[in-house]
């Protein structure tokens, strides 16, 4: 294991997110945490920019200029263009005196598909990774905040993200169940853009929708209601509008979102054997990922399902943290990471050769 452990460059741990990636090295933490964002040439599809530099572009792209998000919701978008996305941002922190092959644990949603899965795999390799390990998102997020992995007591883990709202209940070092569902953080986005572009018949932002997000929404009622101003293009003519938006509205437009992630939590602890649901009644819910920080998120939950929540310490970093935990310890790591269905395409290559 030694040798092995000294032939890779760099062992790193990857939050692969639909609106941000996080790497973490067990010797130094968190080593890179920027926006899954790409920017290429039009033409010759060099790489101008990863990262927050890329973000800049987004819905301001020169002419000669194409801005990727290839991550969507937790699966690859596009194979090619997430392969040059890995291999920027391993390249980033990759030691200089090192061959350039990494052993790297990626957290994965919960219900993603084999092909998805395989999609991952592959594209972190084509990136020049020497071993490239699958973990359940919501046991790294659990890990990462916190939870025991040998802890036979069920818990119940909710890690909001960019792209998808994994929902998993961990127990003696594996997932009994996991669930993963679009309701997340950029739904929250899409849908205060669905809401203007119905109510006011203007169009808004990517970025000015998540700010919008970000400064006004709420799970629950506020004593202080705010309010910010805006400036979107009116569908009618296509000119700017500026107009002033309220928190109660926001929160109108999050509630469809907020209430698929409670009902999703809901089906998962029905579905759950009687020991795993006292359990959960005991030990409460870990609130991860972004959408955590959404103002009232946790007093939601708590209130609707009626069990203690408990948020992490650093949402953001839950999942990375908790797959990089495992990248010390391999024993764990083995008996956390995802078995591979061999793709019928790889059986069919296998039959006409050995033919």
């Amino acid at each position: 294991m030694k040798i092995l452990s000294g032939f890779f460059a760099d062992d790193l741990a990857i939050d692969l997110g639909t609106v941000n990636t996080i790497v973490y090295a067990p010797t130094e933490g968190i080593v890179l945490n920027e926006p899954s964002v790409l920017a290429l040439h039009k033409y010759t599809g060099e790489v101008l920019s990863v990262g927050s530099q890329a973000l800049k572009l987004l819905g301001r792209e020169p002419n000669d200029t194409e801005v990727h998000r290839p991550i969507r919701r937790g699966a690859i978008d596009n194979f090619e263009i997430s392969q040059q996305f890995l291999r920027a941002l391993i390249s980033r922190v990759q030691h200089n005196d090192h061959p350039k092959r990494s052993h790297l644990v990626i957290g994965v949603p919960g219900s993603s598909t084999p092909l998805e899965r395989h999609s991952v795999k592959d594209a972190a390799r084509d990136a020049k990774a020497g071993r490239v390990d699958l973990i359940d998102e919501g046991l790294a997020a659990g890990l990462g905040a916190g939870l025991d992995f040998e802890d036979e007591q069920a818990h119940l883990v909710v890690d909001i993200g960019g792209g998808t709202t994994n929902v998993a209940i961990l127990a003696s070092g594996g997932v009994v169940s996991s669930v993963s569902v679009p309701a997340a953080g950029n739904a929250m986005d899409e849908a205060i853009r669905d809401y203007l572009r119905v109510r006011y018949a203007v169009q808004l932002g990517e970025r000015t929708a998540e700010r919008v997000k970000r400064d006004l929404g709420s799970a629950c009622n506020l004593e202080s209601e705010r309010e910010m101003e805006i400036v979107g293009k009116q569908l009618a003519n296509g000119c700017a509008l500026p107009m002033t938006i309220g928190a109660h509205e926001v929160r109108g437009a999050l509630e469809p979102v907020i209430s698929e992630i409670i009902s999703t939590v809901r089906r998962v602890i029905e579905d759950a054997k009687p020991e795993v649901t006292a359990d959960i009644y005991y030990s409460g819910v870990t609130l991860t990922g972004g959408g955590a920080l959404l103002t009232g998120m946790a007093d939601r939950l708590q209130n609707d399902l009626r069990l203690h929540v408990k948020m992490a310490d650093d949402p953001l970093t839950t999942v990375a943290l908790g797959a990089g935990k495992l990248l010390t310890e391999p024993e764990k790591l083995q008996r956390a990471s995802l078995r591979l269905d061999v793709p019928a395409w790889e059986n069919e290559e296998k039959l006409v050769a050995n033919w």
